[in-house]
């Protein structure tokens, strides 16, 4: 079975830089919004001509891309979906003038097919769902934080974080002049995070998904 990781995280904490960290040779990205890469150079790396890249935003589309890339791709071993929450919001878009409820569960369906879908892939293969957090709060205060989806209709039929085995939470902290980023391995504050017993020494990581990756591989060696 492939392995399967949600990375969450708010628009400039570090989620797609982490990529950069990666081997483009050994990975490919699914782009769903279909905006840069934050790194630079990101262009030249990933690309239709390299074989790495490809915007996609229906989950059925993504889905049988990464059967694709599993079957006939072994120098690949990471697979990106990036801006994930997307696939939702876009195809709620497109459905916005259908009325009822049965869109949401359309929307949740195809979800969980997709999901689902690629934890069956090849042994060797991570894949990183990428997608922005809901913030919920009492007043101003944040209470807590949880993987977006179209709206709560979808949260009734399904918990997204209950999908995943391992949810890392970007980080952002200020000290003094400098900022730095992290990823959040487990619950910490308001951050849901999760992962298997003993797979990150730490509660903080540094955001680079090639340390992950070694973390994940290591673990299940």
């Amino acid at each position: 079975m492939s392995k399967l990781a949600a990375i969450v995280g708010e628009s400039g904490s570090g989620k797609s830089t982490s990529i950069k960290s990666l081997d483009p040779k050994e990975t490919y990205i699914i782009n769903v919004a279909g905006k840069e890469l934050p790194f630079k150079g990101s262009s030249k790396l990933y690309n239709e001509t390299n074989r790495n890249y490809k915007s996609l935003s229906l989950a059925k589309e993504i889905l049988e891309l990464a059967k694709i890339i599993s079957k006939d791709a072994p120098q690949i071993k990471t697979i990106v979906i990036e801006d994930s929450n997307y696939i939702m919001g876009f195809t709620l878009i497109n459905k916005a003038l259908e009325v009822g409820f049965t869109k949401f569960s359309v929307m949740a369906k195809d979800i969980v097919a997709l999901v689902q879908g690629l934890k069956v892939l090849r042994d060797d293969l991570i894949i990183y769902y990428i997608t922005h957090p809901e913030v919920q709060k009492d007043g101003e205060d944040i209470i807590s934080y949880k993987i977006k989806t179209a709206g709560k209709a979808i949260d009734s039929q399904i918990v997204m974080e209950g999908l995943f085995t391992v949810v890392l939470y970007t980080h952002v902290e200020t000290k003094g002049d400098k900022t730095e980023y992290s990823f959040i391995t487990n619950r910490f504050n308001k951050y849901p995070a999760k992962s298997p017993l003993e797979m990150f020494d730490e509660i903080k990581i540094p955001n680079e998904l090639s340390l992950v990756n070694d973390a994940i591989r290591d673990y299940y060696a």
